[in-house]
């Protein structure tokens, strides 16, 4: 009996941080403005996915896009090592159609690109807290 309490004492802290960390979850479509053709950058700051089939680049601390791949790229997951790269051979700059999100040897081509304003979601995260 103390088992099933404490089971299910476990099982509804579980869930309820399994909610708050629903909550905590950042919508980027909401601060993503009209698509672009391309970007270029010097390097690669910090990535995440945000989706099946999208994800944020940051380029710098304070710039990102938000990226949307034609397919499904299940590579995308835990701590794997992200590039960029275009078909046209330019470094530092990819281009919406022609420009994949490398994961090891599979390519996720990318088909959208969406600056974030993130100075707005800064903003209102501060509020929110």
């Amino acid at each position: 009996m103390k088992l099933r309490i404490i089971l299910l004492g476990l099982s509804l802290a579980l869930l309820a941080l399994s909610a708050q960390a629903k909550h905590n979850r950042i919508d980027y479509a909401a601060y993503a403005g009209d698509p672009i053709p391309e970007f270029r950058f010097s390097q690669l700051y910090n990535w995440q996915r945000t989706g099946d089939r999208t994800l944020v680049i940051w380029t710098k601390p304070s710039t990102a896009y938000l990226l949307t791949t034609r397919n499904n790229c299940d590579a995308l997951t835990g701590r794997v090592t992200v590039e960029i790269g275009g078909v046209d051979g330019i470094e530092g700059r990819l281009q919406a159609g022609s420009g994949d999100i490398i994961v090891g040897q599979l390519r996720c081509r990318v088909i959208a690109i969406q600056p974030l304003d993130l100075k707005r979601l800064k903003a209102d995260r501060v509020a929110h807290r």
